[in-house]
């Protein structure tokens, strides 16, 4: 069988999934241009303004916010050119538990403005923690967190991300989730970049990472499982997470993993780390982008507790 071949990572791959500084002059100079035009948010790698009336003529040429993470444009994600990286990542899945006898329960209308709410609420979770969405279809949603954006607690990220996405579900203590949800977290390094053919192409993970974060949630319910790699960055705030060995599905051997609840944790963390400590590193990082966002805290947040 011939194996599949793939575009070499190029100096945008790196500078997007591993926050390195791009490489190449015209990459640094087209930087430099978009930073001194005027605007409030802009694209964390090229810095193209998003508003103003540059950034609304910018969009005819795809610089718009892209559909996967508003805080880059378009051309650096989904228009970027097919290739990637085996680099680290954590890689994020969650659930809804029961959806077959649901489809079952009620009617086709019904369930897609269930999916429909889960998606929102979910993708607005998740895009908080510095995600990357992946694939948004049927009954689950996948993250991947990168630390060219989510920084070098880009682990963290993804757990705090898993907490936020279970709250907005509703598992909280004063109230009732609406919606039977697991989430799965695994970490380590594989294969993340623009992948696709036939004139089809979309950024995912590929490898043993997103499927091991699949099968962990399908082990949830109301809470998140997390492997070995990934409570080795947050072990400090979950002291009294729970372990367990799982022989999950195409697995030879049990995989080590941590049951987390919502309640579980302490309230202050490490934050995200400032934009220049981990994108754009060297001379061609401008000093000030413009950029309004906040920077979310890597904290997970334990206000809220579950039910029992």
């Amino acid at each position: 069988m011939e194996t599949p071949t793939f575009v070499a990572m190029d100096a945008r791959w790196r500078a997007i999934l591993r926050g390195e500084s791009p490489a190449a002059p015209a990459a640094r100079l087209a930087r430099r241009l978009f930073a001194a035009l005027p605007g409030r948010s802009r694209c964390y790698f090229c810095h193209v303004p998003f508003d103003g009336g540059l950034g609304h003529a910018l969009r005819v040429l795809g610089y718009g916010q892209s559909r996967k993470n508003p805080h880059l444009c378009a051309r650096c994600l989904e228009a970027a050119p097919e290739g990637g990286a085996v680099i680290p990542v954590s890689v994020l899945f969650a659930d809804v538990r029961g959806y077959t006898s649901m489809t079952e329960r009620a009617t086709s209308l019904e369930v897609t403005a269930l999916l429909q709410r889960f998606y929102a609420a979910a993708s607005g979770a998740l895009l908080r923690h510095e995600a990357v969405l992946g694939q948004i279809a049927g009954d689950e949603v996948m993250a991947i967190f990168v630390p060219g954006l989510a920084g070098a607690g880009y682990r963290t990220s993804a757990v705090a991300a898993g907490r936020s996405l279970l709250q907005a579900m509703g598992y909280t203590a004063t109230g009732k989730n609406w919606l039977d949800v697991g989430v799965g977290v695994s970490s380590g390094e594989e294969y993340v970049g623009n992948v696709g053919g036939g004139g089809f192409k979309d950024f995912t993970a590929i490898g043993d990472v997103t499927n091991t974060a699949a099968r962990l949630q399908a082990h949830a319910s109301g809470n998140m499982l997390i492997d070995a790699p990934t409570y080795d960055a947050v072990a400090d705030l979950f002291p009294g997470a729970e372990r367990c060995e799982l022989q999950l599905k195409g697995k030879e051997l049990p995989v080590v993993a941590f049951r987390i609840q919502v309640s579980e944790g302490r309230s202050s963390g490490p934050t995200v780390p400032d934009r220049a400590t981990h994108v754009g590193r060297g001379e061609d990082r401008p000093t000030s982008t413009g950029m309004t966002h906040e920077k979310e805290s890597n904290s997970v947040d334990s206000r809220a507790t579950p039910k029992s």
